[in-house]
């Protein structure tokens, strides 16, 4: 309660510290490019409510959960994203209007957010440079347009990170966009010359958006690459701690994470949030009971991804509704590493027919409610079935 609280007082904060900033920017940008009381006026006024809006967009997208790769909950982020871009649009009518680069400010602002609130935003943008060059719509539609493709190009990001397509139908239909619009309507000869400046733009945003998504990769996709790394190593202070408690609960949390990744590759999951919760599902013991407050607590201590604390969650709290295919797995794996530590506890010489445990525990469990309304398919459980009986040699090791 008091988290969700400062939460929504850091919002309220930051978002009014954002939409002031918006308005100062407009302002001092009228002086700069359009002195005169009304366009000063206009000017703000639009950029105010623009900026109403694009606020209203990232926290209908926070509420409904739009947002590229989890972006949620970034409001300082993106509101040095949104303003920055903002100040940019003051110069841009400094440049010849072939030359703005709003195809890279469009992307710049959907990636940080989502392809709505990033449209919003880049509308907010454009509207002021062209406001500012006496408000000639071609040039709006001609950016509007390929702003939108940029958009709609980059909406999917995903850990794959494939932006070799997206990047050249977004250039392309930038060229299409200054050829359509603005070469083709010049009083002058077609010359060669006359594309000079628009091939320009196409190679500047063709160098921002590298730049953006190599900055969107680091700081948003793989921001939690270094972090399993550290987490996922057996010799982990966490997991030593795990083992100077319990040398029992160790060597479980190691075999648990041991299949999951397994599992977790061979059906293309999240490999490393699999290994992590199968390494700390019953992490919480080292607090006492192994309750989701004990766990929570300590995700927070060692700031753990916090899909990897979604998923433990799912697992460990019993109010909580199993939903994804990743804590599936890391339950089948650790009911499955359970009954064979179980077994050989009564009988450590004991012959097991592991081909039939494995076909006794996914009958069990499909027999209860714990599978129903998920992300995992029958396709993935039949597979998940099939690795753990290939993993027959492994399972010796558990004596």
């Amino acid at each position: 309660m008091e988290k969700s609280k400062n939460n929504r007082i850091k919002r309220i904060v930051i978002f009014s510290i954002m939409f002031v900033a918006a308005g100062g920017i407009a302002f001092f940008g009228s002086i700069l490019n359009q002195p005169g009381t009304d366009s000063l006026i206009r000017n703000t006024v639009m950029v105010l409510t623009g900026t109403g809006i694009v606020i209203y967009a990232y926290l209908l997208s926070e509420v409904t959960g739009l947002f590229i790769y989890r972006n949620e909950g970034k409001y300082v982020k993106f509101a040095v994203v949104y303003l920055g871009s903002l100040a940019a649009a003051v110069f841009f009518p400094m440049l010849p209007v072939t030359g703005w680069p709003f195809l890279a400010i469009f992307v710049f602002l959907g990636v940080f957010s989502n392809g709505i609130t990033g449209m919003a935003a880049g509308s907010v943008c454009l509207l002021l440079a062209v406001n500012f060059t006496g408000g000639d719509m071609t040039v709006f539609w001609l950016y509007f347009i390929s702003g939108l493709a940029g958009i709609l190009m980059f909406c999917n990001l995903n850990d794959d990170f494939l932006v070799g397509l997206p990047v050249v139908v977004s250039l392309l239909v930038l060229i299409l966009c200054l050829t359509a619009n603005v070469v083709l309507f010049s009083k002058e000869q077609l010359a060669l010359e006359q594309y000079t400046i628009p091939a320009v733009n196409v190679i500047v945003c063709c160098i921002l958006l590298l730049i953006i998504l190599k900055a969107f990769s680091s700081s948003v996709i793989h921001k939690d690459q270094e972090k399993y790394m550290e987490i996922n190593d057996p010799e982990c202070p966490l997991l030593v701690q795990l083992k100077n408690l319990s040398k029992d609960e160790y060597y479980h949390a190691i075999h648990t994470a041991y299949l999951g990744d397994r599992i977790a590759k061979r059906l293309q999951l999240d490999a490393s949030a699999v290994k992590a919760c199968g390494y700390y599902h019953r992490i919480g013991k080292l607090k006492g009971e192994n309750s989701w407050e004990n766990v929570s607590a300590i995700c927070d201590e060692y700031h753990f991804p916090a899909k990897t604390k979604r998923i433990l969650k799912e697992y460990v709290d019993g109010s909580e509704k199993v939903v994804s295919s990743e804590t599936i797995v890391v339950l089948f794996a650790d009911c499955i590493v359970s009954s064979i530590l179980y077994l050989f506890e009564k009988d450590p010489k004991a012959q097991l027919d592991y081909g039939q445990l494995i076909d006794t525990v996914f009958k069990k469990k499909l027999e209860t409610d714990e599978l129903w309304e998920n992300q995992i398919s029958l396709a993935q459980l039949y597979e998940m079935k099939k690795i753990f009986v290939e993993e027959k040699l492994y399972y010796d090791f558990l004596r």
